[in-house]
């Protein structure tokens, strides 16, 4: 009797674990591809569409999703980007024709970094790296229906890892990563093999004590370069706010400018058939222009690469337009500041009206007639009103303003020039409006 009942018990354990492995057999290959090959939160693939607001959306940590833009067949290109206290970026994705796809801070431990702060490394399976992007680019393209996410370029905001993460992906998908951003200073010049060929933009505040160290150096060195060719070392470009602290909420609009102008000079116009390599074109340093990052004042110098000269520390900038939206950002003290169409990008606590930059003033069609204002508390004798390089306009009497502005499409990064009656100069950090 006790060995019938110690077999129908073996049966019944069997018949579970039996049950148990099939039903996780299932588990793990549900969706597009097998979730074994995943960390959780990858697969099945998740859809993000244009209906929950970023606010509402930042909310969700525990899933990667996918974002492609509306009406757009065949996307030109991969977004990866954090999901944070940013502007929308699928208004970028949008622009672009750039599938999106949104990365929670926790998930940088898939992708190679390990900040114990997030926890993730809790769940006990071991630290991954770019290889798992790539891999589930795969996956998407067969559950998207669009073949081309498995070869079109690649650009990145993964927040301030992106030398370790964005290197990892240039050694795996050279042939792909047409630019990157953010980083800290050590890592971004340890990460050689990446710069020397990726454009590369990096930012975070500007403390008074580096400025003073800054200034030093810049004195220190400033006559023996006199007159000399200073070409920037690599593709490399670094960004600080003098007087203004603005951190991740303010550098996310250097990066969307700065990737914005080099999709536009490196992803060529016309692309293969889905599924084929897009052949990017090749960078040249001379092509670009030259920042002077040392420079501490209100107008730093900016040249094309080839006629640079006198620079202490030259950044590189895909052309001229992002070269005089660099200065803007870069240079900017609080003496100007623009007021409309849009302002510069602020913290929730800190905007004073509602449509503050990418991401919180819709886009809108081109020619649609516009008005500038700026206001400050600099004597100026005139403001002058810019796109990039671009002169709209110019106000010879406060208040400051301008009527009637149209704009081409794209991404605008506007930004208002103060000029004072011995010619000196200031500007007003850009405020990026999309027009599409």
């Amino acid at each position: 009797m006790h060995l019938t009942v110690l077999k129908k018990g073996m049966i019944a354990m069997t018949t579970s674990l039996r049950c148990f492995l099939t039903l996780a057999i299932l588990a793990l290959t549900a969706g597009s591809g097998f979730a074994a090959d995943f960390p959780p939160g990858w697969l099945p693939v998740n859809r993000l569409d244009e209906k929950p607001t970023w606010e509402e959306f930042r909310k969700i940590e525990d899933k990667i999703h996918v974002y492609l833009p509306k009406d757009v067949k065949t996307v030109r290109g991969v977004f990866a980007c954090f999901v944070f206290h940013s502007q929308d970026p699928r208004q970028l994705a949008d622009l672009w024709e750039f599938a999106l796809v949104t990365v929670p801070w926790p998930f940088e431990y898939d992708l190679g970094h390990n900040d114990k702060r997030n926890g993730r490394f809790k769940l006990g399976h071991p630290v991954g790296d770019m290889g798992t992007f790539l891999r589930y680019l795969e996956e998407a393209a067969k559950e998207t229906k669009h073949p081309e996410l498995t070869t079109v370029p690649i650009v990145g905001w993964l927040m301030q890892n992106g030398p370790k993460l964005g290197g990892d992906l240039f050694k795996r998908a050279p042939e792909r990563v047409l630019a990157w951003s953010d980083g800290f200073p050590k890592p971004v010049s340890e990460a050689a093999e990446m710069t020397a060929k990726v454009p590369f933009a990096y930012a975070w505040e500007f403390t008074p004590a580096e400025e003073k160290e800054r200034r030093a150096l810049r004195e220190a060195k400033l006559d023996t370069l006199k007159d000399k060719p200073t070409t920037p070392p690599n593709f490399s470009c670094r960004a600080n706010t003098y007087g203004f602290g603005h951190g991740i909420y303010s550098k996310f609009s250097f990066f969307a400018f700065y990737l914005d102008r080099c999709i536009a000079q490196r992803l060529p116009k016309e692309l293969p058939e889905p599924g084929k390599p897009v052949v990017l074109k090749p960078w040249k340093k001379e092509d670009g222009w030259a920042g002077d990052y040392n420079e501490i004042s209100n107008w730093n110098a900016i040249a094309p690469v080839k006629e640079a000269k006198g620079m202490v520390d030259p950044q590189w900038l895909p052309d001229e337009y992002a070269a005089w939206a660099w200065r803007s950002y870069h240079t900017h003290r609080p003496e100007l500041q623009m007021t409309a169409p849009v302002v510069d990008f602020r913290k929730a606590a800190e905007r004073k009206v509602k449509d503050c930059g990418l991401g919180y003033s819709p886009p809108i069609k081109p020619g649609t007639p516009l008005k500038f204002a700026a206001e400050g508390t600099g004597e100026f004798a005139k403001v002058e009103f810019y796109t990039g390089n671009r002169l709209l306009g110019i106000s010879d009497k406060a208040p400051w303003k301008l009527d009637e502005v149209k704009l081409d499409r794209g991404l605008h990064a506007l930004f208002a020039v103060g000029v004072k009656t011995d010619g000196a100069r200031t500007s007003s950090r850009p405020a990026l409006l999309m027009v599409k």
